[in-house]
């Protein structure tokens, strides 16, 4: 059985990208260690007081809890020392790792940040095992292009040496999005046969096993709106990244214009919240109810229920262009709903026709997208909801992704 370890700072459990891929490459052979921090980067708590806690937590998969430190909020001087912390403590216990697991026949790296890759790679370097960089996020590029920093910043120059040293020594380079190679192409040393675009997957079947069942239900005012309205549901974070007010204002302008048939459900929690329920008492919005975050298999559940997703993406040309690899699209359109997308870029809900993409910041465009979507006979509603079904089940399938990743494995260990 060969051995596989990921470096994920935020990974987690279900529903998580590396979780979803262990269990799959756990049935396939492999047996998987996960190193993560304790620190829930949402909740700002931290799960285990321990300085290393070690969870077997399903046959074949092992996570590993780092009690990373400082507790820290959004993007801060803490966050980064938060982010070193993860680094000492992988080679604070390093040779104890060794001793419990073995070494590793490959090791991964996966960003969020990049100081990951660099304990990926030493330990890759000590095993004789490859080293493969997995980019999730673009360091710096998304600091430059989403908070506005200088390239010449600090911290901006720091991830750049760092993204520098992991794409040379990695012997293959995973992008979760599809056009990830654009941006490293930049790079001379990089090889394009080297790259390869594993975005994030959905467990199909479990899926499909939860709405069969009808067992899993949802907290009663939940259910009652939704059954008792014509809904477009909105599940995830409350943040600044996911685009709510710009949801909002359309809600706003159909309320304004008389299109009262149509309610919103947005679903989730963040630090938007409080600011999001003002608005609707403020604009004396009807037509928009906030519910509680709700788990994963019961958002499958919500969106059962729905009659289309909404989401929506600030328009970041840099960013965006590269790809997109959103999980919630991957809920939305295997709900077999129709999902309005508002987003400036290529992205799936408009390659499979699962949906409308209308420009971002567009409120008049998202509106009018909604209210077609509304007018559409049954028929028609099912049948777009049915192409980005389609797709999520024949390319974006786990079980599909890790073979994907057995392959990688397999050519770099030759």
């Amino acid at each position: 059985m060969k051995k596989l370890w990921i470096l994920n700072h935020h990974s987690g459990l279900e529903g998580d990208r590396h979780f979803e891929l262990s269990r799959e490459l756990a049935a396939l052979g492999m047996e998987v260690v996960v190193f993560l921090s304790s620190y829930g980067h949402r909740s700002g708590t931290y799960l285990y007081e321990e300085e290393v806690k070690i969870r077997k937590v399903c046959p074949g998969i092992t996570y590993v809890y780092l009690h990373t430190a400082p507790a820290y909020r959004g993007v801060s001087v803490g966050r980064i020392l938060n982010m070193m912390s993860y680094c000492v403590l992988v080679r604070k216990y390093e040779k104890q790792f060794y001793r419990l697991f073995g070494k590793p026949d490959v090791v991964i790296g996966s960003s969020v940040h990049p100081f990951s890759w660099e304990s990926a790679w030493r330990i890759a370097k000590k095993s004789q095992a490859p080293f493969i960089c997995e980019i999730r996020d673009f360091w710096p590029l998304s600091l430059i292009e989403i908070f506005g920093k200088s390239k010449y910043h600090p911290a901006c120059l720091m991830f750049s040496l760092l993204e520098r040293r992991a794409y040379r020594r990695a012997s293959a380079i995973v992008s979760t999005v599809e056009f990830g190679y654009r941006y490293l192409e930049q790079f001379p040393y990089v090889r394009k046969d080297r790259i390869y675009w594993i975005p994030n997957g959905y467990h199909t079947k479990e899926i499909d096993q939860v709405l069969a069942d009808q067992e899993m239900t949802l907290p009663a005012e939940l259910e009652e709106y939704l059954s008792g309205h014509w809904c477009a549901v909105y599940t995830g974070s409350f943040v600044d990244s996911e685009r709510l007010f710009d949801i909002l204002d359309a809600a706003a302008y159909m309320q304004k214009y008389g299109e009262k048939d149509i309610r919103f459900a947005l679903i989730g929690n963040g630090y938007l919240q409080e600011a999001m329920e003002e608005r609707v008492r403020k604009e004396h919005l009807k037509n928009v109810r906030i519910f509680p975050r709700i788990s994963k298999s019961q958002v499958a559940v919500a969106l059962s229920k729905a009659k289309v997703c909404v989401a929506a993406l600030r328009d970041d040309r840099a960013l965006n262009d590269l790809g997109l690899s959103l999980n919630k699209l991957n809920d939305y359109l295997y709900s077999g709903n129709p999902t309005v997308f508002a987003c400036s870029s290529v992205n799936v809900v408009g390659r499979s026709g699962g949906g409308i993409v209308v420009p971002s910041g567009d409120t008049k465009a998202y509106a009018e997208a909604l209210m077609r979507v509304y007018r559409m006979m049954d028929e028609e509603r099912k049948a777009m909801g049915e192409k980005g079904r389609r797709e999520i089940r024949e390319r974006y399938s786990y079980a599909l992704l890790a073979k994907q990743y057995m392959d990688i494995f397999e050519e770099v260990t030759r």
